[in-house]
């Protein structure tokens, strides 16, 4: 053997003593990262509490802001949330960035005049008590509600008790929480017994949601925009009166009224329009109602009318989003043939009573 050669197996040698370790530490460290479940197990837990930190707002973060007693109230005086204890009637007027928190065991009357609350966080009103609450919509004013973030008070208007909104005053509701609803109780009954109520919602639009709750409409021009259902009981709903012009969302999966035990329409008049769900109202219903359910979509913008075998026009509407499932109940209906036309021309699509 040279000596040249002699070298070179020196060489070699030298490099196998020195790279072969390195070989190993690194190959451990590998392994202990991605092979090693306690770096896996703290990994996820990292991950879990950083979706859980993005994820909501809890009902121990809201504060409850300072107790206010007195029976008329300007929310323009006030910086943080406000909370109402005590049963009794009170006004709310002026512009606010909170909540207004009603925790009583007792029944509370809020009346709107001319308010304006937005929240980023959680609900904009919330009755967290026992008692039951209701909203009363003074006659002539205009008032508006926006919630926005993940909150446990999911709902832009949200209450444990009964929720009743009556009077002649306008209500627009924004419920722009992620996954959020306009006005929704949790587990509970929910009665409108008028006013104009417009709701626009990232999920169901009106909500009695856990175990479920009755809905009751018995009078009010309600329109309803949602990206969930339109109106969702997990109980029942019962029509009485009112004009209500209810939307679903059309990307599926949602209805325009979605009920677990079914549903009546005893008056007024309901427009309703959904995606690829369609829950036909009870035959014990006191009024008739025709369903349309279309092989495809009908366009966003599109002039709706619908028309009985002598051409006259019973509703004409324009549709404010896709759909391909329509309820129309009315008391101008009669036993007949019912024709649905789009832009002035006579589709293939009708209902018989």
């Amino acid at each position: 053997m040279n000596k040249e050669t002699k070298m070179q197996i020196i060489i070699i040698v030298i490099l196998i003593i020195i790279l072969v370790p390195l070989v190993i530490i690194t190959i451990n460290t590998i392994n202990n990262k991605v092979f090693n479940p306690e770096f896996d197990k703290n990994f996820e837990d990292r991950k879990i509490n950083e979706e859980q930190e993005e994820k909501e707002t809890t009902a121990s973060d809201v504060e409850s802001g300072e107790t206010v007693t007195q029976k008329e109230i300007n929310l323009s005086e006030y910086s943080s949330n406000i909370t109402i204890e005590d049963s009794g009637e009170y006004t709310l007027k002026g512009d606010f960035r909170n909540s207004v928190l009603i925790n009583s065991s007792s029944d509370v009357t809020l009346i709107l005049d001319n308010v304006t609350i937005q929240n980023d966080i959680t609900a904009t009103i919330a009755n967290i008590g026992k008692g039951n609450l209701t909203i009363k919509l003074k006659d002539g004013t205009t008032n508006t509600l926006t919630d926005g973030g993940s909150s446990e008070y999911d709902s832009c208007i949200y209450s444990v008790g009964s929720l009743t909104i009556e009077g002649n005053g306008t209500l627009n509701v924004y419920g722009k929480q992620s996954e959020g609803e306009g006005i929704a109780t949790e587990t509970n009954n929910i009665t409108i017994n008028g006013g104009t109520i417009n709701i626009e919602s990232n999920d169901d639009g009106i909500n009695a949601g856990g175990d479920g709750g009755l809905i009751t409409i018995n009078n009010g021009d309600i329109y309803i925009k949602a990206n969930g259902d339109g109106i969702d009981s997990n109980q029942d709903l019962i029509i009485n009166g009112g004009n209500i012009y209810t939307i679903g969302s059309s990307s599926g999966g949602n209805a325009a009224i979605d009920t677990d035990k079914g549903y009546q329409i005893n008056g007024g008049t309901v427009i309703a329009i959904g995606s690829d769900m369609m829950e036909k109202p009870e035959s014990s219903s006191k009024q008739k109602s025709l369903t349309f359910n279309m092989s495809s979509s009908i366009k966003s913008g599109t002039n709706i009318s619908i028309r009985n075998e002598s051409d006259e026009i019973i509703t004409n509407f324009e549709a404010k989003e896709d759909f391909k499932t329509l309820i129309f109940s009315s008391k101008d209906l009669s036993n007949g043939i019912y024709y649905l036309y789009q832009n002035e021309e006579k589709t293939n699509f009708s209902a018989t009573l």
